[in-house]
C-alpha cells in the first residue's frame, strides 16, 4: 500500500511527513485480519480516499465486549490460533494493544482516527495527515460541480462548455479546466471539434 510523503523545507533542511503513520496502517491491517469473522463470505475492505483510509472487517465486537472496553485495551480474540501465529511471527507484540497504538501514533497531530462498530462489522478510519481543511473544502466543491455536470448530461444526453458556464456561473477558463478533468478521470467523453465539441457520459 502506498503511503505518500509530503515534503516541506525548514530553512535548508527537508522535512518529510507521511500521509499516514506506518504504525497506524500496520495495526489497522493486522486488526482487520486477526479479528474478522471468517465464517462470513464477505470480503475485508480497504478503501482509500484522498483524505482517509478505511479498514472494514466483517464481524462486530465479540459478545459482552464494548467499544469502550476496546479503547482501554481489553481484547477477547475471535481467532486465537491465528493471533498466536501472528504473535510467533512477531507481527503482534501483545494482544489488545493494536487500537491503542493506532491512537498513540496520532497523539501529536490535530487529527484522530475513528472507530465504528455494528452488529456485523468493525471499521477503523485513519485520517490523512497531509490533507488540510481548505483542501477538503475544495475537493467537496469540485465533486459537487462534477455531480451537477453529470446530472445535466443525463437530462440532455450531452453537455457543452457553454452549458457548464451557465449551469455553474463560471468563466470559459474554469469550465474548460473542469471538463478536461472530467474527461481525464473518465466521467465524460469528448466528442467533435471546434463549435461541434460536446461531452457525453461514457457508455
Amino acid at each position: 500500500m502506498d503511503n505518500s510523503i509530503f515534503r516541506s523545507f525548514h530553512k535548508l533542511l527537508r522535512v518529510d511527513t507521511r500521509d499516514y503513520p506506518e504504525v497506524a496502517i500496520r495495526e489497522a491491517l493486522l486488526n482487520s485480519l486477526v479479528h474478522r469473522e471468517y465464517g462470513a463470505s464477505a470480503s475485508t475492505l480497504i478503501s482509500i480516499y484522498t483524505d482517509r483510509i478505511e479498514f472494514t472487517s466483517i464481524g462486530g465486537l465479540v459478545t459482552d465486549i464494548t467499544l469502550a472496553d476496546i479503547m482501554m485495551g481489553v481484547s477477547v480474540c475471535r481467532n486465537a490460533r491465528l493471533a498466536n501465529v501472528f504473535y510467533r511471527l512477531e507481527l503482534i507484540e501483545a494482544y489488545g494493544t493494536g487500537i491503542q497504538k493506532i491512537f498513540k501514533s496520532y497523539e501529536d497531530t490535530s487529527k484522530k482516527p475513528r472507530i465504528e462498530t455494528s452488529d456485523n462489522a468493525f471499521k477503523v478510519t485513519l485520517p490523512n495527515l497531509n490533507v488540510k481543511n481548505d483542501d477538503l473544502k475544495q475537493l467537496t466543491h469540485i465533486q459537487s460541480d462534477q455531480d451537477k455536470v453529470i446530472d445535466l448530461a443525463l437530462k440532455q444526453g450531452f453537455v457543452t462548455r457553454k452549458n457548464i458556464e451557465k449551469l455553474l456561473s463560471i468563466g470559459q477558463t474554469t469550465s474548460g479546466r473542469l471538463l478536461k478533468q472530467m474527461v481525464e478521470s473518465g466521467h465524460l467523453v469528448l466528442n467533435g471539434k471546434g463549435r461541434n465539441t460536446h461531452y457525453t457520459l461514457p457508455k
